[in-house]
């Protein structure tokens, strides 16, 4: 256990970020804020949510579990969704985008560490779930994909998609030597003329592409359902590491096997 940061409240920077104080008028203004940027834009960011000092701390304590990550490499497409064969081979959904990607899974973080600490700190749960307009919330039950820290060594990266789930919640926590850029285009899914903009998107044409800084520290709620995003090629001897804290509208929600054994190589814990 971090004797310079023995509760999660240590690590964040609540000056900035009271959330362990939501009656307050701060809190509230706060709340209001980033309920406002995420409806309007499909995303909330948290810069410098984790104050400096605590963040060399975590970005060790990933660094320590790295021989832990499981890695994927495959292709898929942008709807992650199996091609169907009836289609014409021009057809977005036939397309196949390149991810090469390890996941340290739950089970495998140090019970005492800071990251898990950060993930069983309820302010934090109750804030990011207010923001979603989501309540009750919880955290995800499934004892290897509940928090994981994602790792992009060298020629990592993750092809463009939409994601399955409705909101994604993630801690920039290091930054690679090169590469490793969030590019994203907001809002697409279920429009009228969604299928030419992916296609464009897949084909290369850079307009309403958007990119996120990647900064340590900050804190990302991102509603990748409707939005069709990607993680560019990483170069260098530096990883790429980003936690991914997932939670649940409903109590002990878990990932199918399947998915277990698709992002771990195994379905249970200690496997």
């Amino acid at each position: 256990m971090s004797t310079v940061f023995p509760t999660a409240e240590s690590m964040v920077n609540r000056q900035r970020y009271p959330i362990d104080k939501p009656d307050s008028e701060a809190g509230m203004v706060l709340l209001d804020a980033c309920r406002e940027e995420f409806v309007s834009g499909g995303l909330c960011i948290l810069s410098g949510f984790i104050l400096p000092e605590a963040l060399a701390v975590l970005a060790d304590e990933a660094n320590n579990v790295l021989d832990d990550a499981y890695f994927c490499d495959s292709t898929h497409n942008v709807y992650l969704t199996e091609s169907d064969p009836d289609l014409p081979p021009e057809d977005v959904t036939q397309r196949q985008e390149a991810t090469f990607v390890g996941s340290v899974a739950y089970d495998r973080l140090p019970a005492d560490g800071l990251l898990k600490k950060l993930y069983l700190w309820d302010p934090l749960m109750n804030f990011i779930g207010s923001i979603l307009g989501k309540q009750p919330f919880f955290r995800f039950a499934d004892p290897l994909g509940a928090c994981s820290i994602n790792v992009f060594v060298d020629g990592g990266q993750h092809g463009w998609h939409f994601d399955e789930s409705e909101f994604t919640i993630t801690l920039m926590l290091q930054q690679p030597s090169h590469g490793g850029l969030f590019e994203y285009v907001p809002g697409i899914r279920g429009l009228d003329n969604e299928k030419k903009t992916v296609g464009g998107v897949l084909e290369g044409k850079r307009e309403g592409v958007m990119q996120l800084p990647f900064t340590p520290g900050t804190l990302l709620i991102f509603g990748g359902r409707q939005t069709i995003h990607r993680v560019t090629r990483v170069s260098g001897t530096t990883p790429r590491l980003v936690p991914v804290l997932c939670y649940a509208e409903k109590p002990d929600l878990v990932n199918s096997e399947h998915v277990r054994k698709l992002f771990w190589g195994r379905t249970g814990v200690g496997d």
